[in-house]
């Protein structure tokens, strides 16, 4: 089978995040089972025109906005190539593939809804809740990650949405020695809708009731100098990682007692997953995709949404109580373990075989 995914990033972009880590661990395995997978992204600065990365064709195209016009030319000049073309609609606009081929699908990893309002312009942000609208009722086919998004999309419309959910790469995150004294760690982009003020102020309250406690925040993006402004005012003691290799993410997660989620939305909740598989419970606001990743009281504590004071007392409660935060550590890596790549890419695979 020819596969031809469209993706605004591949693996290898500075900015690459959750839907590239998804689309590229199940595109990988799918040329390793024989099949043709190709990918069309944007072209950052430097990159290479094509490159193959793990047997996946990358040709690289565009800019983040210019993509949008080079992928339906794309699919419009060679789509008859492939027999399928997957539009990973992972920044809200569509590719527009089933326009010009007719066996498509569409990946589609959340709904932003009123959060767009948080992240954009108010134009973009009413033409990017519109385009949620109609993207939906664009593809007969598409392809979610959780049950949260699956419903979503069914209000809007969709005909038929499959479930294949993100996994783990159990051979990279495991469980591995805690730290001595308390740790706990925020592992996200600094991005509006990803709410790090909140850690912040959840932090700042949780210090007070376990004093030896250290807090990282790791990751990058356009928030990340504001936020660190706000720790120098109301709590110095967290430390911040920037961009982190993964190896260096593992052992952080591995060290933690607990892991912080401040998410306003999100398909799955990946970072949790991650977090469970080394045996690192999370505390996390109770938002489609991420009351997904966790089960309440059993995996994790789910918080009503942007709610400071109750995030604060649960994230203190599991650093201060260790029978809870064991049993709550080893369901978690129980939980963990049911989501595994190869799984999910079987699942792919014969969703796309039925086209």
């Amino acid at each position: 089978m020819k596969i031809l995914f469209i993706n605004h990033r591949d693996p290898r972009h500075p900015l690459a995040g959750g839907a590239e880590e998804y689309l590229f661990q199940i595109a990988k395995r799918l040329a390793k089972r024989g099949h043709e997978v190709t990918v069309l992204a944007e072209r950052p600065p430097g990159a290479p025109p094509q490159e193959d990365i793990d047997g996946v064709a990358v040709i690289r195209r565009g800019g983040f906005a210019t993509l949008h016009i080079y992928a339906p030319l794309y699919v419009k000049r060679h789509g008859r190539d492939h027999d399928v073309v997957v539009d990973n609609v992972a920044h809200v606009f569509p590719f527009m593939s089933p326009l010009f081929a007719r066996k498509t699908a569409a990946i589609i990893h959340h709904i932003n809804g009123p959060v767009l309002l948080k992240t954009t312009p108010l134009p973009a942000a009413l033409a990017g809740m519109a385009a949620e609208g109609i993207t939906p009722r664009l593809y007969k086919t598409i392809i979610t990650v959780s049950p949260s998004t699956r419903d979503m999309l069914m209000r809007l419309g969709a005909r038929q949405v499959h479930i294949v959910p993100n996994a783990v790469d159990h051979k990279t995150y495991r469980p591995g020695p805690k730290s001595p004294t308390p740790l706990v760690v925020w592992i996200n982009r600094f991005v509006p809708y990803k709410n790090p003020q909140d850690a912040v102020k959840i932090f700042a309250q949780v210090k007070k009731e376990v004093p030896e406690a250290r807090f990282v925040m790791v990751g990058g993006g356009p928030l990340l100098e504001k936020t660190k402004k706000l720790a120098a005012q109301t709590a110095p003691f967290i430390e911040f990682t920037g961009r982190t290799p993964t190896h260096t993410k593992v052992k952080l997660l591995q060290q933690a007692w607990a892991c912080l989620y401040t998410s306003d939305v999100e398909g799955f909740g990946l970072g949790i997953l991650e977090a469970a598989a080394c045996q690192t419970p999370c505390v996390a606001y109770d938002v489609p995709g991420v009351r997904d990743a966790i089960i309440h009281r059993k995996t994790g504590l789910l918080i009503p949404h942007r709610d400071i004071k109750a995030a604060a007392t649960a994230l203190a409660y599991i650093l201060k109580n260790d029978q809870l935060r064991k049993s709550l550590a080893e369901a978690a890596r129980r939980y963990a373990n049911q989501f595994d790549w190869d799984k999910s890419t079987e699942k792919m695979e014969k969703i796309l075989s039925s086209l």
